[in-house]
């Protein structure tokens, strides 16, 4: 004879209409702070002097005065020698220009601009296309800058120069 155990009364019947309630009213609260946030940022000022909620202010950021530009008159020749081969040298904003074959005398006139304060860097280098002597200048605002030969049929010429 066993005791058979007593079982309580269920948990009895649901109530939707609670837990309804509850979802609603959560519901409501969030919309409510929602739409609050809403008006109240859409009514902020866009007038930087009014500071913010948090009590910090935008920083206030000067103007950058343009970095003044320094122009080169540049000049590059080739002379002597039975032509040149793979002329290449820095051409307008630093670009690499190239020529495949030319007579000699050659020449390339151009301008140089970049900030003042920087480095420019000028170069020339060709190849003596046959016999003779292939001689290589850079001339910067008048003044011959570099100056280079080479005799050797085939041999390679440089002329190079930084300014500041």
């Amino acid at each position: 004879m066993g005791v058979v155990p007593t079982v309580g009364p269920g948990p009895g019947p649901r109530r939707p209409l609670a837990s309804s309630t509850a979802v609603f009213a959560a519901l409501g609260v969030v919309l409510t702070v929602g739409l609050t946030s809403l008006l109240v940022g859409g009514h902020r000022s866009a007038d930087p002097s009014v500071g913010s909620l948090s009590g910090a202010s935008a920083p206030v950021v000067a103007p950058v005065a343009p970095v003044p530009q320094v122009s080169y008159a540049v000049t590059y020749e080739l002379r002597g020698g039975a032509g040149a081969l793979n002329v290449t040298y820095v051409a307008k904003g630093a670009d690499i220009a190239q020529v495949l074959e030319t007579d000699t005398p050659w020449s390339v006139s151009i301008e140089r601009t970049g900030p003042q304060g920087s480095e420019q860097y000028f170069s020339l280098t060709a190849q003596n296309a046959g016999g003779g002597t292939l001689t290589c200048r850079i001339i910067v605002d008048g003044v011959v800058v570099s100056e280079r030969s080479v005799s050797a049929p085939q041999g390679m010429v440089r002329c190079s120069k930084s300014l500041p």
